[in-house]
């Protein structure tokens, strides 16, 4: 695989090679991509969503530019890793990516990795079986007797029976699953302990038939109970399958997508830690209350939904995430202003704060502000929550302590 052009967010006029940006364009539109990574007669801008993008020979690695400032790649990747296992959007652990931080396609062979080493430790424990309905033309009557077929096949050899019956295998769905992708991921995986665990799980499933999968195929499969074990290396499959097209020819993942909301991510982030400390806090949290916004309305569309609801046995905080740059009151706009005062005006809650992550490690001095209304007193703060460590992993704490302090002034 090429080398990954390695971008950050809101860059703008990133020149590329050996790429017909009319196509390049094409494929974005087609893949609703086109909010990602815009085509510009100027050259290409990312926006606010971070991950891979991998068109043909061009790959884009999109990293985020508030979660670590100092520029250093291998960090910011380590923090964006990590951030998306916090918040449960990929479940993979942060021990493994230090050597892969200097790999050739980093963010993709970190994913490589947790999908191969857990499946592999899965296998080692249990080979999923189910049963599989079978038919075939046998010498003993198993399951039952399909009349059709067996007039047609055995009208002259009475010997045989042509049978459907019920058969416990290895040969299920699932397997296949596993299977497909292994073998797609081997042919783009450069990682040499990447290919040597994908090559052993390949030689595992000799037996197995392969069969290549798509994103409406994959949906359909289910987890059984004896199944759970292998819902880890399942998920990140299904993740690969439905995120990606296929080169038929070599079995290969051809387009890679992977990308993740910066806004949605922040406001996860920070609501996963509220949520876990909330006896600490003192505060009962609620992602995304939703509201009507007019009387009467039954149109959920119209619904309005506040971030991250705050409530105790006194008051109600209204707690908005803003993922973008705020140095000082200049940096908030009107538009922020009024959606939490029509969240504090719906929930009959009297205090909003909008959190900001940390830039510069500088905490921005913005005084408290009231609405200037005579109707109902709201009092609005601006935060911010430091994420520019070299290790967001090892100063969580800090970050709790940063929004326990908002809660208390607020």
């Amino acid at each position: 695989m090429a080398e990954p052009i390695v971008v950050k967010e809101y860059s703008k006029n990133i020149k590329i090679k050996d790429c017909d940006l009319g196509k390049l364009h094409h494929y974005l539109e087609c893949q609703h991509l086109d909010s990602a990574l815009k085509v510009t007669p100027s050259g290409i801008e990312t926006t606010f969503w971070v991950g891979v993008i991998k068109y043909k020979n061009t790959h884009f690695q999109i990293l985020p530019k508030l979660i670590c400032n100092n520029g250093d790649k291998e960090n910011i990747l380590k923090n964006l890793i990590y951030m998306l296992s916090y918040t449960k959007k990929l479940d993979i652990k942060t021990s493994n990516e230090s050597r892969l931080s200097t790999a050739k396609n980093p963010f993709i062979e970190i994913l490589i990795r947790e999908y191969a080493k857990s499946l592999f430790e899965c296998l080692k424990r249990l080979t999923p079986k189910k049963y599989v309905r079978e038919e075939d033309n046998i010498n003993y009557l198993k399951g039952k007797i399909k009349f059709t077929e067996n007039i047609r096949y055995n009208s002259s050899n009475q010997a045989k029976f042509y049978c459907e019956y019920d058969e416990f295998s290895e040969n299920n769905i699932l397997n296949q699953l596993f299977l497909f992708v292994s073998t797609c991921l081997y042919n783009i995986s450069n990682d040499s302990y990447n290919k040597k665990t994908l090559k052993f799980i390949m030689n595992y499933y000799t037996d197995i038939k392969l069969v290549r999968f798509d994103r409406f195929k994959a949906e359909k499969i289910k987890l059984s109970r004896n199944q759970e074990l292998f819902k880890k290396p399942f998920n990140l499959a299904k993740m690969f399958v439905e995120k990606t097209s296929v080169d038929l020819s070599k079995n290969k993942f051809e387009n890679i997508t992977l990308i993740w909301d910066m806004n949605k991510l922040f406001e996860e982030f920070i609501f996963e830690i509220m949520k876990k400390n909330e006896t600490e806090f003192g505060w009962t949290f609620t992602a995304q209350k939703g509201k009507r916004l007019l009387a009467g309305d039954d149109n959920k569309k119209r619904n309005t939904y506040v971030d991250i609801y705050a409530e105790n046995d006194k008051d109600k905080i209204i707690l908005d995430t803003k993922y973008k740059i705020f140095t000082g009151t200049d940096d908030f706009s009107n538009a922020d202003v009024f959606q939490v005062s029509t969240y504090c005006l719906l929930h009959n809650a009297d205090k909003a704060v909008l959190i900001y992550p940390r830039w510069n490690k500088e905490v921005p001095n913005v005084p408290s502000f009231k609405l200037n209304t005579d109707e109902k007193d709201i009092k609005i703060n601006f935060k911010t929550i430091d994420l520019c460590y070299t290790n967001l992993k090892q100063h969580l704490e800090e970050i709790r302590d940063d929004i326990k302090e908002i809660l208390k002034v607020a």
